[in-house]
């Protein structure tokens, strides 16, 4: 019995949203709830800068002071080598702090049975 009238419910449902589909397409467009609805959420990102307001204000200029330090900050990398003006020939080595601590790292794990010296590892 619950199946039966939970079909109907779902059939009368479909019926309620084809009559208003179809009175929408005769009248001539969206149903004026959806026009108002689309009015306010469109009044509502121009308000909090979301959606196209949001597009728009992301395009508006840099206070001079973000623009200077973004030049400043640019031109210290590339003097430094830093970011993607960092420098390293393919054939350069680690420094020999690093190559130490490897070496040492190595051998640690070796006597404590660590990473690839570990059993069944």
């Amino acid at each position: 019995m619950n199946v039966r009238k939970s079909g109907i419910s779902i059939l009368a449902v479909a019926m309620v949203a084809g009559a208003i589909g179809v009175g929408a397409a005769l009248t001539g467009g969206e149903p004026q709830w959806l026009k108002a609805l689309n009015i306010r959420s469109e009044a509502l990102n121009r308000q909090h800068g979301l959606g196209e307001s949001a597009r728009a204000t992301a395009q508006v200029e840099r206070p001079d002071w973000l623009r200077a330090l973004m030049i400043r900050s640019e031109a210290l990398n590339r003097q430094h080598g830093l970011d993607r003006y960092a420098r390293k020939p393919a054939s350069a080595k680690a420094p020999q702090w690093l190559q130490a601590l490897m070496i040492r790292s190595d051998a640690l794990n070796r006597q404590y049975k660590l990473g690839k010296y570990a059993p069944g590892g």
